[in-house]
């Protein structure tokens, strides 16, 4: 969380100044166990680290996904959470809203949960593949509708 949180407040630093709120998300958490940079920071050293973040929704104080440490947390669960996430997402009243998260995390919800219609013709004209892996800091428009 600590580096989705680190590349939000660097991307959106105008947004932020300007009193955009920004909230954490346990969701959206990188796939999780066995590899010690994907722990999770606790709930209180993040709120001190970012202060400027709304931690209310990361209900649990230690990382909830990491488990016994030793094993991966499987594809699956990190899609369930992605769905999860999603209906959420569709319950709050923002229309507008960034999700700063991980690779791996936004690979599952763009391949396991979303159902991709169509795409806009200027994503197309880049070749903007929904599908396709995130690289680092990329940005993505994606119209979000309930099925």
């Amino acid at each position: 969380m600590r580096r989705a949180t680190q590349t939000a407040i660097i991307g959106f630093a105008d947004a932020i100044s300007a009193g955009v709120p920004v909230l954490a998300q346990e969701l959206c958490h990188e796939i999780a166990g066995k590899h010690t940079c994907d722990l999770r920071l606790s709930k209180q050293k993040l709120a001190v680290e970012f202060p400027a973040v709304n931690y209310g929704e990361v209900l649990d104080e230690e990382d909830p996904y990491w488990g016994d440490g030793l094993t991966r947390e499987s594809q699956e669960a990190v899609s369930q959470r992605g769905s999860n996430f999603v209906r959420w997402l569709l319950e709050r009243p923002e229309t507008k809203v960034v999700v700063a998260t991980h690779s791996n995390w936004l690979a599952s919800l763009f391949n396991a949960v979303l159902e991709i219609h169509e795409q806009a013709s200027d994503q197309a004209e880049v070749g903007c593949d929904l599908t396709a892996w995130f690289d680092t800091g990329e940005m993505r428009t994606v119209l979000l509708a309930p099925l």
